[in-house]
C-alpha cells in the first residue's frame, strides 16, 4: 500500500517520524547552516547553535513534521524565529551580552536594534526578488522601492497602465510564493 502523504517533495513520508528528522538533517543541515551564518554573522558558534536548536525542535515535533507540506520551509522558519528571539532577548538584557570574539570591546547589543531584521530581510528577500523575471522585478522596485505610483511607473517604464497593474499583481504573487518556500508566510 502506498502512503498518501508521500510525494516528490516528501519521499520520506512513509518513514517513522524519527527517521524523518534524520533524513531532513542529511538533506538540509548544510543549507540551514549557511542560512544561519548569514542571519547570525557576528558569531559562527551561534549559527551552529541555531541549527542544533532547529533540529531539536524538529525532533520534538517529529510526528507533525512527518506530514508537513514543506518541511524545508518549516526548518528555515524555525531557524529564523530562533534568531529573532535571540536578538530580542539580547536587546532586552544589554548587560548580559558578551564581547565580540574578534577582541572588539563593543557588545553585540550596541549594534542597531534592527540590524538582525535587516540581515534577515536581505537573506530572504533578495534571493526571492532575483527569482522574478526582470520586467516583474523592475515594476516592484519602481512601485515599492522608488515609491512611484502606478501612473508614474507606467511613464517611467514606458508601459500601458494595465501592463503595470498586471505585472505588479503577478510579481507580488510570485514573490509571496518564493518567500513561502523560504518559510516566510507573512502572517
Amino acid at each position: 500500500m502506498t502512503n498518501p502523504t508521500a510525494g516528490p517533495d516528501r519521499p520520506w513520508a512513509g518513514e517513522p517520524a524519527a527517521g524523518v528528522v534524520q533524513t531532513l538533517f542529511g538533506e538540509h543541515a548544510a543549507d540551514l547552516l549557511g542560512y544561519a551564518r548569514r542571519i547570525s554573522p557576528e558569531d559562527p558558534g551561534q549559527a551552529e547553535d541555531l541549527v542544533q536548536e532547529t533540529f531539536l525542535r524538529a525532533w520534538r515535533h517529529r510526528e507533525r513534521l512527518a506530514v508537513h507540506a514543506n518541511a524545508r520551509a518549516w526548518l528555515f522558519q524555525v531557524a529564523r524565529n530562533l534568531a529573532v528571539d535571540r536578538h530580542r532577548r539580547r536587546a532586552a538584557r544589554p548587560g548580559e551580552s558578551a564581547p565580540l570574539p574578534d577582541g572588539d570591546s563593543r557588545t553585540a547589543d550596541l549594534r542597531a536594534a534592527d540590524g538582525l531584521d535587516a540581515v534577515l530581510l536581505r537573506a530572504d528577500l533578495l534571493p526571492a526578488l532575483r527569482a522574478l523575471s526582470a520586467p516583474h522585478r523592475e515594476t516592484l522596485v519602481a512601485l515599492h522601492c522608488l515609491d512611484r505610483t502606478q501612473h508614474e511607473t507606467a511613464g517611467l517604464l514606458d508601459l500601458p497602465l494595465g501592463t503595470v497593474k498586471s505585472r505588479h499583481h503577478v510579481a507580488v504573487r510570485e514573490l509571496r510564493r518564493a518567500l513561502c518556500q523560504r518559510g516566510i508566510d507573512g502572517h
